[in-house]
């Protein structure tokens, strides 16, 4: 019998059945053994036995590069199964009889290289010969990034490297307790990263932290840290922080930069032919993919993904109604292990009456048992999380047992974002949230998304559970969203935040008191909040300092505040040294930090600006430098040399970012040209524009638009548009209705809001309120609040009275199904 026919009948690849007869090659797999034992009528078990053997044997050899760890974490490669790594499960085209537990239907398809594994051998050739390094994979759900980590590391495994997967108790947990344990010649396998490096109340940083410590220990390398991440995940981790706002991220941030490797999600000509040679050999699973999957997206369809949908698309009521509660927990900020108590009582109101009423007794045990059942990618819609192992007296049907939890399918959590955007949950699904869930974390994002949506009494009673929970930094987090609005609410949330010691909490009492006029509260919150550490707070009481007189005591207290990493304190610095005759140096050096930081601030709000108003994924710029290790190099770079005020080094990094076309870079550029030579600035813009950069070419135009030269501005932005650019879309119409060509605004703005703009859902609110269609214009404030933007409801409701007043619109805000809410929920 030949190779290739042994191949054909063992459904093995030619390249695995080749490797198997090589005796140079790896030891197989246990299951390539099986598959070529049956086909050859071979005693199975005795193979088996024969193979563990030849794997110790191999395992012990001395080679070059070897490492032999002590006993620590992890275990050796060749003891894992891809599958128990997170690797997806294929399509099984046809089942294996082996009867062995764990090898029947998880045989995996032939692999197809594409160009981002060279850059994986690269890092794994670099710590074989004893360089620690870190990668990590960045694409959409099932695009091969876990498959493709599995498959670098396989020549470390004859070298006695080790794999560490830190996932229990869980996996946040896991790694910060033992990390420090790690050896040399380690894998530390982060997959789905994002459970790591974005784990709440600061794990996540301390686990960043970490892993780069460990990066540039001698005594713990080689190491190689692999990872992966979805898109809208790196993009969140590498973003800087919006202006006011805290940096959340600045660890991760730093591990990630020029760490991230993008993946396609779609194979080329090139992996094409390769997969087709691969199928020619027998192998048939890619053979069905490259017969079935479309536009060349073989690892989704091998994972399963478009039966996914299908079945989302084609199910029941009641299956859908357990989906879609799962979808719309998942993307407002309930962890991805969902209870099955809270998705059958949050599950009622997505079914309607109608439905409801032709539903058996039975429903719910029935519903999860077709929303788990697998489709041929052996995936689920829904799948359980078991237990390690069967558990006396537990009962084995779906749904039956308080605490099941399951997990949404990564395909369809990614489907519900976008198709769901649009929609706010129905009743059933708070009336869960509020009487099942516990974690303060989790009820904290669901009151901020009932806020956002203009649900808010739901907002005001999941934040009380959270009260209940006494979470500081969850508390003082809800008090900021109440404070402008609802100070009475948010007042009570910070007393019992900074009784518990929150420093912000205090600050934020400060500030309250401030807005209240009293002055002498305020300045006793700032007192307790700077002895707390709080870095706002002290650069307040410098303030209070320096407005009575006293120098001395202000330009300690705002040293103490930029220390605690308040950049407001430098402008005031940097001048209350001057004027006091100190340092002249250290003086201007405050300054010019201070104007750098003012610089690149101002571009983030530029960029921020833009997206908003396009429409645009939040961080969708930083997202596409993250794909590029130049663009990450030049952005921490300018970073670096503005923190530290140097004039000459930010004018060549940012002039170096001009040149590259990274947009940060070219706004910071545009900025710092603009403090001296205005038109010289508005030349560089110009010239970026014409290299193609879309978010340069927006600005030009909104300049033109500010000098009265509308037909320019709207010469650019129809030029765009004919790009096939949906930016311009809003601020053209913006520009119509300027002009009083109210149809083509609206027709624009409309446009603008297919393409996901909910900016634009605000201004077409103002424009139907403007032309006296108020009914119009409070169908798209309900849209638009749905989407998770209230700002539109809020305007309407100040210009028609007040927002809590009677003859405000909505003054109580809104109930789940739209309909307004008429009981002053804030009253006892």
């Amino acid at each position: 019998m030949t190779k290739t026919a042994l191949a054909r009948r063992s459904e093995l690849g030619r390249t695995a059945v080749s490797e198997a007869f090589n005796r140079s090659a790896s030891v197989p797999s246990a299951r390539t053994v099986v598959a070529l034992a049956q086909a050859l009528r071979l005693d199975v078990p005795e193979l088996l036995k024969l193979r563990a053997t030849a794997a110790g044997v191999q395992r012990e050899g001395s080679v070059r590069g070897t490492f032999f760890p002590p006993a620590g974490v992890g275990r050796p490669i060749a003891d894992f199964d891809p599958h128990d790594l997170e690797v997806h499960p294929a399509i099984d085209v046809a089942p294996s009889k082996t009867g062995l537990g764990g090898v029947q239907g998880r045989r995996l398809p032939g692999y197809v290289r594409r160009y981002h594994d060279q850059e994986l051998d690269d890092l794994v050739k670099a710590a074989a010969d004893g360089h620690s390094g870190v990668i990590v994979l960045v694409g959409p759900s099932s695009t091969g990034k876990t498959r493709a980590c599995w498959e670098a590391i396989q020549p470390l495994a004859p070298r006695g490297w080790r794999l560490w997967h830190p996932f229990d108790p869980t996996r946040a947990e896991a790694a910060l307790n033992d990390l420090q344990r790690v050896g040399p010649g380690t894998v530390v396998w982060l997959n789905e990263a994002q459970h790591y490096l974005g784990a709440s109340r600061g794990v996540g940083e301390r686990i960043a932290a970490s892993l780069r410590s460990l990066l540039v220990d001698r005594t713990a390398g080689p190491i190689l840290i692999l990872g992966t991440l979805w898109n809208n995940y790196a993009a969140e981790y590498t973003a800087l922080p919006a202006p006011g706002k805290p940096d959340l991220h600045p660890q991760t941030r730093e591990l990630l930069a020029g760490r991230l490797l993008s993946l396609p999600d779609s194979f080329d000509t090139f992996a094409i032919r390769d997969a087709r040679t691969k199928a020619s050999e027998g192998d048939l699973q890619l053979t069905q993919a490259l017969n079935q999957a479309q536009g060349g997206r073989l690892t989704q369809y091998l994972a399963g993904a478009p039966a996914l949908a299908e079945r989302y698309r084609t199910a029941t009521p009641s299956v859908r109604a357990l989906i879609q509660a799962a979808m719309d927990a998942r993307r407002l900020g309930v962890g991805s292990r969902i209870t099955g108590n809270f998705l059958t009582q949050a599950a009622e109101d997505y079914i309607s009456d109608s439905e409801y009423v032709t539903l058996g007794c039975d429903w719910v045990d029935e519903a999860f048992r077709e929303a788990t059942r697998q489709v041929h990618g052996n995936m689920a819609p829904l799948m359980p999380v078991r237990l390690r192992g069967p558990r006396l007296g537990q009962s084995n049907r779906i749904g039956e047992v308080d605490g099941n939890e399951y997990r949404l399918a990564d395909s369809l959590d990614q489907l519900g974002r976008l198709e769901r955007r649009h929609s706010c949950p129905p009743a059933s699904f708070w009336e869960a949230a509020h009487e099942g869930l516990t974690d303060p974390t989790v009820l904290a994002n669901l009151a901020s998304a009932a806020h956002a949506r203009y649900r808010l009494q739901w907002a005001h009673r999941l934040t009380g559970r959270v009260a209940e929970q006494a979470d500081a930094s969850a508390l003082v987090d809800l008090a900021g969203m109440w404070m402008e609005e609802h100070p009475s609410v948010a007042e009570p949330l910070l007393r019992q935040s900074a009784e518990m010691g929150n420093a912000r909490a205090m600050g934020d009492l400060g500030y309250l008191c401030e807005e209240a006029g009293d002055a002498d509260g305020a300045e006793e919150w700032y007192q307790k909040a700077t002895k707390a550490g709080d870095g706002h707070a002290t650069y307040r009481l410098a303030q209070k300092l320096e407005e009575l007189g006293d120098a001395e005591g202000a330009e300690r207290l705002y040293r103490q505040a930029l220390n605690r990493g308040d950049t407001e304190s430098l402008g005031a610095l940097g001048r209350i040294i001057l004027d006091r005759g100190g340092d002249a140096f250290e003086s201007l050096t405050m300054l010019n930090r201070s104007i750098l930081h003012l610089i690149r601030q101002t571009a983030r709000t530029m960029i921020a600006s833009l997206d908003r108003a396009t429409g645009a994924e939040k961080h969708s710029t930083i997202g596409r430098w993250a794909e590029r290790k130049e663009g990450e190099r030049l952005r921490s770079r300018i970073e670096e040399v503005g923190d530290k005020g140097d004039f000459d080094r930010f004018r060549e990094a940012v002039a170096e970012g001009n040149r590259n076309g990274d947009t940060y870079g070219i706004f910071c550029h545009y900025l710092f040209l603009g403090m001296k030579d205005h038109d010289r600035a508005g030349a560089m813009l110009e010239r970026a524009g014409r290299d193609g950069n879309s978010y340069a070419l927006m600005e030009i135009a909104k300049e033109r638009e500010k000098t009265g030269s509308l037909d320019e501005a709207d010469a650019i932005y129809r030029t765009l548009l004919d790009s096939g650019d949906n930016a311009p879309l809003a601020p053209l119409a913006g520009l119509m209705r300027t002009a009083g060509n109210l149809k083509e605004a609206e027709s624009l703005y409309w446009r603008s809001v297919e393409a996901g703009s909910t900016y634009a859902m605000f201004r077409l609110c103002e424009l139907k309120e403007d032309m006296g269609d108020h009914a119009s214009a409070e169908e798209i404030a309900l849209q638009a609040a749905n989407a998770g933007d209230a700002s539109a409801v809020r305007v309407l409701s100040g210009a028609r009275g007040g927002r809590a007043e009677p003859d405000g619109l909505w003054p109580y805000g809104l109930n789940p199904d739209g309909t307004p809410t008429v009981e002053p929920w804030w009253l006892p």
